[in-house]
């Protein structure tokens, strides 16, 4: 008897490991201004680099639906897609505290 390999589902994996490289790449930003991220340049990366990572994640994780059937990765699939929305909301969720705490 011959073992029968699948494919990995590749989309599934990068959908689910993206939300938490765009975490990382917050905490790295926060890290490197020194806690008052909106104030110095790094304001720039955190505006365009983080939700790029996070659409890049929720796309991987939607195109990757349509393949569980024939690659597997059910897991990864849908817990990726989940995650992409938890944090493309506390992303959108820390943009709004910030500018009801920025404006007058």
């Amino acid at each position: 008897m011959a073992a029968t390999f699948r494919k990995s589902n590749h989309r599934a994996i990068a959908g689910f490991l993206l939300p938490f490289m765009a975490a990382g790449l917050a905490c790295a930003l926060v890290l490197w201004s020194k806690g008052d991220i909106f104030s110095s340049f790094s304001w720039v990366f955190f505006v365009t680099l983080i939700p790029l990572t996070l659409c890049a994640g929720l796309i991987f994780s939607i195109t990757s639906v349509s393949h569980v059937e024939a690659r597997g990765d059910r897991d990864y699939a849908y817990s990726g897609l989940v995650l992409n929305l938890l944090f493309i909301l506390l992303y959108i969720l820390s943009l709004f505290y910030y500018y009801m705490i920025s404006s007058p």
